[in-house]
């Protein structure tokens, strides 16, 4: 199996950093607890990016786990890129809350 990269979307990267902020404001150190985890989670879907379930319109869902959120992803085989396409929680509804970012 070829070697895959990660491209978060610009939206992404601000959704991780505005659920950190919020974890930090809950107990210090949360945040940075929820981002190791999501990074373990991101890390494997690296290795095998077939592996986590398929949700909707090509996009797959990463559980980061003891958390309440999902990294939404798609899979660019062509060029061998796992796109983080948004960062949702679980009581967001994905159809409503973003479109496909890049």
């Amino acid at each position: 199996m070829p070697r895959f990269k990660v491209a978060y979307s610009p939206e992404s990267l601000l959704e991780i950093k505005r659920i950190v902020e919020w974890y930090n404001d809950i107990s210090s150190g949360l945040g940075k607890r929820f981002k190791q985890i999501f990074l373990k989670e991101i890390a494997v879907v690296k290795r095998v990016p077939f592996y986590r379930s398929y949700r909707y319109y090509g996009v797959r869902f990463a559980v980061v786990k003891k958390f309440a959120y999902a990294a939404h992803y798609t899979i660019d085989e062509n060029n061998c890129i796992i796109k983080v396409q948004a960062v949702l929680g679980f009581s967001q509804d994905a159809n409503t809350n973003w479109k496909m970012r890049f």
